[in-house]
């Protein structure tokens, strides 16, 4: 049955579904396919009476699978005669008129399941699935798009900006604009991977994380943990079935990744609009668990000791915090700064100073080799500002490619002095040397 991840739909008999529809703020007009997003809102549960699963064809129109009544408390079961990937879910009213609307990856149950359970249907998930249908209309393959993570790109805060917005058109372009970053991200992650030395592709990277995302949405609609509580698990089960990649692999293509989404929503999202700024803290979010991730995996294989990872897991702690906490992307950026003084910039106190053992009599030759990492960042921020005046025109093959290149310029050049610089301290300059890069090189662009 897993191979039923790969296509559209598999036989195989009676599919269940089930799900919730749920409550938000604000109320629009029928949206995914008329131009007008439908975010739910309150008194979606009030007004919805039944759901439709559909597909997305190539033209982006929705093509109906199957429909079921809602209960009064916004619980429904659909039943469908095969397996699906990319499912659209409507909840409507009375009249039809879609309110609200989620994106489901698979109908494919998590493991010892019987049914699958859907992601609650609220603001954020309309977005995600209105995100999904713009992507195909704008010319994007449904089959291309890895639904896992354009969801993982989209949060509550996102959605709200959305919803918040004066006008119907601000709405459609917000949406046509995060299409149109995801579109970018997905490439760049790609490209990053292979220049990485990953030979990951589109429908591995999906299918891979289907387990995860059934359990993710089983434990959204069950409500029994906080969203934070069941993302760690969704993103710990994703890294541990990535086997193709490892961690540092994936921190390179998040932060590349994250660039071009960044780039692209803030270089095409309508002028005024609030989902520019919502869409850097979500990028620097993901960026951040893919560095604490890479940075662990690093210590760990340079037998650390449990001085330089506690002091790590406490810089990761601050990030995290520092980010969720950012009401603005400055404050994001301020964030990551703190971080990357923590872990390299503070000398001899820092994360890296103090796995590699510096000493007074070492200071100097430890701070020649993270000086260096200026020059090798001055490039970087030239091109990525470069890059960032185009993105508005760019394409996304054009984009990510500008994106990829740019980094390999610089993870080459700080990896030819670090390595010269910090050859000194023997068996454990390697992995500083790579914790210079990702220090150096976190979060830029902004």
């Amino acid at each position: 049955m897993a191979g039923c991840w790969l296509l559209a739909g598999c036989g195989g008999g009676d599919v269940k579904v089930r799900g919730h529809v749920t409550l938000g703020g604000g109320h629009q007009a029928q949206g995914l396919t008329d131009g007008k997003p439908a975010l739910g809102g309150d008194g979606t549960v009030t007004a919805t009476r039944k759901v439709r699963a559909s597909l997305v064809g190539t033209d982006g129109a929705l093509k109906q699978l199957a429909e079921a009544d809602v209960e009064s408390g916004g619980g429904y079961t659909l039943e469908l005669d095969a397996t699906y990937d990319r499912m659209v879910i409507e909840a409507v009213d009375a009249k039809g008129v879609t309110v609200a609307s989620a994106l489901l990856d698979s109908t494919q149950p998590a493991a010892g399941e019987d049914t699958r359970t859907a992601p609650p249907i609220n603001t954020e998930s309309s977005l995600e699935a209105e995100v999904f249908v713009r992507m195909v209309k704008d010319g994007t393959s449904p089959a291309s798009v890895d639904t896992v993570d354009l969801r993982t790109r989209i949060n509550a805060e996102q959605a709200a900006a959305v919803r918040g917005e004066a006008s119907d058109e601000m709405k459609a372009g917000s949406v046509k604009a995060l299409a149109a970053a995801m579109r970018a991200a997905q490439d760049t992650r790609l490209k990053a991977y292979a220049r990485a030395g990953s030979l990951v592709n589109r429908e591995y990277l999906f299918s891979v994380s289907q387990e995860a995302a059934a359990k993710l949405d089983a434990a959204l609609d069950a409500g029994g943990e906080s969203s934070t509580e069941a993302y760690d698990a969704f993103f710990a089960a994703v890294r541990e079935a990535t086997k193709e990649a490892n961690a540092q692999q994936e921190q390179q293509a998040e932060r590349e990744a994250g660039v071009a989404f960044r780039f692209s929503v803030k270089a095409k999202a309508p002028a005024g609009s609030g989902i520019a700024d919502a869409s850097v803290r979500s990028a620097a979010a993901l960026e951040g668990r893919a560095t604490e991730a890479s940075v662990r995996a690093l210590l760990e294989a340079a037998s650390a000791t449990d001085a330089a990872k506690a002091q790590a897991d406490t810089a990761a702690t601050a990030l995290r915090t520092g980010l969720a906490g950012a009401p603005f992307a400055s404050g994001a950026s301020q964030a990551w700064a703190n971080y990357s003084a923590q872990l390299t910039f503070n000398g001899r106190t820092s994360v890296v100073g103090t796995h590699l053992g510096v000493t007074a009599d070492t200071q100097l030759t430890f701070q020649d080799a993270v000086n260096a990492s200026a020059g090798a960042l001055i490039t970087l921020d030239s091109a990525l500002s470069v890059i960032a005046l185009q993105a508005g025109e760019a394409n996304s093959t054009v984009l990510s490619d500008a994106i990829v290149n740019a980094f390999s310029t610089y993870d080459a050049a700080l990896r030819l002095q670090g390595n010269t610089r910090l050859d000194p301290f023997g068996a454990k300059a390697a992995s500083g040397v790579e914790l210079l890069v990702i220090s150096a090189g976190a979060f830029r662009g902004e």
